[in-house]
């Protein structure tokens, strides 16, 4: 099986120099974890994640207002937290190389590009372990005779 047939193509991405304060938005408003960075021709330039914009924002919690956090998030770059360069494979990148991949860099995403690194999808080591999940049901249901397991 290869990525393109588990990966989520419906993508949100960002310009690395946009304001963290885009990121606070995206992340209130969707179950993203991982966000694409892309410039201008949605070539892949880097990926931020949730763990990287509250650790951005770490060093100024504790002793920060709410306005100081505010012009925090609104002056400070995507580009600043971002993870570049990116880990990304293709999308006929097989799903178990993949989750390799997951693993050996411990890393909870693979942007999937295509020939010119524009990123056409992503894949999370949830819809990884979706596929083992549903895989290893059908496994059970072939092996017991049973249609209907519940756990």
């Amino acid at each position: 099986m290869q990525v393109s047939a588990i990966m989520t193509r419906k993508l949100t991405m960002v310009d690395p120099d946009m304001s963290l304060s885009v990121l606070k938005d995206i992340f209130n408003q969707s179950k993203f974890q991982h966000v694409p960075v892309a410039d201008a021709s949605r070539r892949l330039v880097g990926i931020v994640s949730v763990k990287d914009y509250f650790k951005a924002l770490a060093p100024v919690m504790d002793a920060a207002s709410e306005k100081t956090l505010d012009i925090f998030v609104t002056s400070r770059k995507i580009k600043h937290v971002m993870t570049s360069p990116v880990i990304a494979v293709p999308e006929d990148y097989p799903v178990v190389k993949a989750a390799a991949l997951l693993l050996k860099h411990n890393i909870g995403c693979l942007p999937v590009t295509d020939q010119d690194n524009v990123a056409i999808g992503i894949v999370s080591w949830k819809d990884i372990m979706r596929v083992v999940v549903l895989q290893a049901a059908r496994k059970s249901r072939i092996a017991y005779g049973s249609s209907s397991e519940e756990e």
